[in-house]
């Protein structure tokens, strides 16, 4: 088996359009609505506003951008201790399966861990059988909760999102440990 150096990189202003462009196809793979000028705009100003609204780190084999993940730190008040959730992990089709999308899940708990979480969180649509399965074989378990949404909120733009039924997905404390003792180089 050939051996893939993935390189991953914080987004920044340079490579926004990357990200732009790996979230396009992600939307498109999802057969939700592609995401237009006004929508990417605003993904911009949020990444790169004074208080930061969510982070990016893109995977890349060598000159080619590959996968992203979403990350967005919130709080736990029954543990008392930051968590990490991750928003979204992408990886195009074409380079599926070959250990990427697990290097990126092993990134966030590592950043997870340094961050000094108590846990990391995923929300995982319903019908979203590949993702549900690889979060589970990976240690991940379906938190006992039901997550609930209000809206979407009508905007200027319509309606944003509707999402359906979603799933969270938790790792904490041993399993946390456990996994993020896979060392790949971070």
């Amino acid at each position: 088996m050939q051996e893939i150096l993935l390189h991953i990189e914080k987004m920044n202003k340079s490579n926004f359009d990357n990200f732009g462009f790996l979230f396009t196809r992600y939307r498109e793979s999802e057969r939700t609505r592609a995401p237009d000028s006004t929508i990417l705009t605003r993904l911009k100003e949020d990444a790169f506003s004074k208080n930061p609204k969510y982070e990016v780190y893109l995977g890349k084999i060598g000159l080619e951008w590959v996968a992203y993940v979403i990350i967005i730190m919130s709080y736990s008040t029954v543990m008392a201790l930051p968590t990490l959730s991750v928003d979204e992990l992408f990886v195009l089709d074409s380079f599926r399966n070959l250990g990427i999308g697990l290097a990126l899940f092993e990134f966030c708990i590592r950043t997870a861990k340094k961050r000094g979480c108590g846990k990391l969180e995923l929300i995982v649509p319903d019908w979203n059988k590949k993702a549900k399965n690889f979060f589970e074989f990976n240690k991940a378990v379906p938190a006992d909760m039901t997550c609930y949404q209000v809206g979407p909120f009508k905007t200027k733009l319509g309606v944003v999102f509707s999402p359906g039924k979603w799933q969270r997905r938790m790792l904490s404390g041993k399993r946390t440990i456990r996994l993020a003792r896979l060392n790949y180089g971070n």
